[in-house]
């Protein structure tokens, strides 16, 4: 149905509630002649008389009440439709589809989430895990997590926590080998290291230099690499080493004492922890709500 014809059924039944020309222009913040214009058109196209006129009254035809029938009730669904859309825009509903890096969203995000569905009891989520990129666009995501500086020209992106870098230990290690009181004397401490999955070097650990606070790396050597998050989180829970972490890792382990932080004066701010949304004139409300639900928890 073209925009036209859609209109000059909206003139119909305008003119057919109101009893007259005038009134429905007045109505419809149109020339009285523009709906006489538009009302002859629709009546030339189903070829039919839709009003009786005289020079003294308006009437509907029976043709023009059996028609009225019809278009006021489609009248009546397109602006019930026109309503769910506006409450749907006015309150996070629907399915919310997102996907967060492995770790993080294991460990900070999914066990909160249950409090953003009860707050907004019509939304629902469907959650995916990646640690490597993904298209958002291909796969048809709402929200994307991610660590780092993603560059992606189709999406918008809202900072919404930091990363920091911490070392710790486990109290056997500590017992058995003292602690660290420098970077120096890392060079002689089991470093367990991390080997990232989209490369074949090992990578170094992050510190805060102490005279002027900027962030710089350090290389560090042990007898064990991994490159999964979690091999690593065990491993320094077992006592084999010390290990550099996401404070989100470490932090459930620090509060149960099975690892101690070390070396707290250096540690460091690390890359930001942002959302990618697609772009869009208007952020949907089910997104904005997840943005502000997980920048509350990194808060935290």
């Amino acid at each position: 149905m073209g925009l036209d014809r859609l209109g000059s059924i909206a003139a119909f039944v305008k003119v057919a509630e109101q009893g007259s020309f005038a009134a429905a222009g007045r109505a419809l913040r149109i020339s009285p002649s523009a709906v006489s214009k538009s009302v002859l058109r629709l009546e030339d196209r189903l070829g039919v008389r839709l009003f009786q006129r005289t020079t003294r009254s308006l009437s509907l035809t029976e043709d023009g009440e059996t028609f009225l029938a019809r278009c006021s009730t489609i009248l009546a669904e397109i602006e019930q439709a026109e309503r769910e859309m506006r409450e749907r825009a006015a309150k996070p509903s629907g399915l919310l589809r997102i996907e967060m890096p492995t770790a993080l969203g294991r460990l900070k995000i999914v066990p909160e989430l249950g409090r953003l569905t009860a707050r907004h009891p019509q939304l629902r989520i469907t959650a995916t895990f990646a640690d490597t990129l993904t298209d958002p666009i291909a796969a048809r995501l709402d929200a994307i997590v991610r660590i780092g500086f993603p560059r992606d020209e189709r999406m918008m992106v809202r900072r919404v926590g930091t990363i920091r870098y911490i070392v710790c230990a486990a109290p056997a290690y500590i017992a058995a080998h003292g602690v660290p009181q420098s970077l120096e004397e890392l060079d002689r401490h089991d470093c367990i290291q991390r080997l990232p999955q989209d490369g074949d070097c090992v990578a170094s650990w992050w510190f805060r230099n102490a005279e002027n606070g900027e962030a710089f790396q350090r290389p560090v050597t042990g007898t064990m690499t991994f490159n999964n998050n979690d091999a690593v989180v065990e491993a320094g829970l077992a006592g084999a080493g010390l290990v550099q972490l996401h404070t989100y890792m470490a932090e459930p382990h620090l509060k149960s004492g099975t690892l101690v932080q070390v070396l707290d004066a250096y540690a460091v701010d690390g890359p930001p922890i942002s959302v990618l949304f697609p772009s869009a004139r208007q952020l949907s409300p089910k997104v904005r709500a997840f943005i502000e639900f997980v920048s509350e928890i990194l808060a935290r």
